[in-house]
């Protein structure tokens, strides 16, 4: 994950990807309103999208499949669906190309790390003695 993104940012920037990641799930949910009463499996796998989604596991692979579900819910819902699919679709498409941001579980998983070394004469030994 951290080879599609150059950074995880915190503060006001990584904020503002949190804003971004509950908009297009919670639009998201209101986009697919129809599908929910006829498929309750449907229903339910796109209520763990959306959960998954607003915590920011696997960001890209999610906002792409938030993109095709709004996608097909634009089509299919008719008119009813326009203003949350107009909702969804790019905010999905800027979540994939700006990533989950420092506040996701994709940052806890996939973040820079630093790896700190050990000063050997730091350990307690010094080298003039034997």
């Amino acid at each position: 994950m951290q080879r599609l993104f150059s950074m995880f940012p915190l503060g006001l920037p990584g904020i503002g990807l949190v804003c971004l990641r509950l908009a297009a799930a919670f639009s998201l949910c209101l986009a697919t309103q129809s599908t929910r009463a006829r498929f309750p499996a449907v229903a339910w796998s796109l209520e763990v999208l959306c959960f998954l989604l607003i915590i920011g596991l696997a960001t890209p692979v999610l906002a792409a499949g938030c993109v095709m579900v709004g996608a097909y819910a634009l089509i299919t819902g008719g008119g009813t669906a326009w203003p949350c699919a107009g909702i969804v679709i790019p905010a999905a498409i800027a979540l994939a190309l700006l990533g989950p941001g420092g506040y996701s579980v994709d940052a806890r998983l996939f973040g820079r790390k630093s790896v700190v070394l050990n000063d050997p004469d730091a350990s307690g030994r010094r080298k003039d003695r034997p």
